[in-house]
This record gives structure tokens, C-alpha cells and sequence, in this order.
């Protein structure tokens, strides 16, 4: 019977701080859906120089979110799945905006610095509850988010200094 209940989809308890990173990061998600939304019909265009860094960098993020579908499947949460889904969209949305002519602007920026924030919450929820996924310790997990909050700490500088 416990192993039934363990695959059975459920909604967790999340902590003010939890909701408070879904919050931040749901407005990141808005940004990147208004970009993907003005980039629709516009002509696609092969990267050069800087947005080959910036596809990247949000590329090895979007690879990761691929993979958290996965985890989330196993874990069988419920806000959790949906999150990582409007997060997958979010993230493939930019990435379309951004091979767009003209691309994002500063939706770009915004959507980074949204996503960064959101990472730095996250950061603060995972050290104030010790948060484990199976057999990753908190450590592991709270080193996940970092370098997340890496990936969009250099887009930021990419974006704000190198163009």
C-alpha cells in the first residue's frame, strides 16, 4: 500500500519562500512568453558572436529543465510538474525569440534577471530547510541551483557588458 500511495500524484507543502521563488519566476515566465510571442512570424536568423553565447547559456539551462521533467515524473508532485513545464516553455521560448530578427531586447535581460532572483530564493529555501530530492543531499541540490543562478548571472553580464 506504501509504495502506492508513493506513485500516486499528490500536491506538496511548500514554504513562504517556495512560493515566493514560483512567484518571481512566473514573472520571468510571463517576460519570455511575451518574447516568444513578438518573435512569432518574424524571420529566424543563424547565431554569430554574442548570440551564439547567449543561445548557449540558455540552451544548457533549458537541457537541465529537459531533464527536471523527468525527476518531477518520478516524484509525481503535482505544482512541481506543471512549474517545470511553463518553466521548459518559458525557457524555449526565449531561445526562439532570441533567433529571431529582431530578437528580444531587454526581455532577454528581464527574463534573466527575473530567473536569477528566483535562483536566489531558491538558494535561501533550500538552506533553511536542508530540502533533499531522493538520494542527492541538500548540498548537491543547493549546488544544482547555483549553478543555475550562474548560467543566468553570466547571461546578464553577456547581455549587459559584451553587447
Amino acid at each position: 500500500m506504501a509504495a502506492t500511495e508513493q506513485r500516486a500524484w499528490h500536491v506538496g507543502t511548500y514554504e513562504p519562500l517556495a512560493w515566493a521563488e514560483t512567484a518571481v519566476k512566473a514573472v520571468a515566465f510571463l517576460v519570455a512568453y511575451l518574447a516568444l510571442v513578438q518573435a512569432l512570424g518574424r524571420t529566424l536568423h543563424s547565431p554569430d558572436g554574442i548570440h551564439i553565447a547567449e543561445i548557449v547559456l540558455l540552451g544548457v539551462a533549458e537541457l537541465g529543465l529537459l531533464l527536471a521533467i523527468g525527476d518531477r515524473l518520478i516524484g509525481r508532485e503535482l505544482i512541481a510538474m506543471v512549474f517545470v513545464v511553463f518553466n521548459n516553455v518559458a525557457h524555449v521560448g526565449m531561445l526562439y525569440a532570441l533567433l529571431a530578427v529582431p530578437g528580444p531586447g531587454g526581455l532577454v535581460s528581464l527574463f534573466c534577471l527575473f530567473m536569477l532572483t528566483g535562483e536566489v530564493v531558491k538558494i535561501a529555501w533550500l538552506r533553511t530547510t536542508h530540502f533533499t530530492v531522493r538520494e542527492l543531499s541538500a548540498l548537491t541540490v543547493q549546488a544544482l541551483v547555483v549553478a543555475y543562478a550562474t548560467i543566468y548571472l553570466v547571461a546578464l553580464i553577456v547581455w549587459q557588458f559584451l553587447k
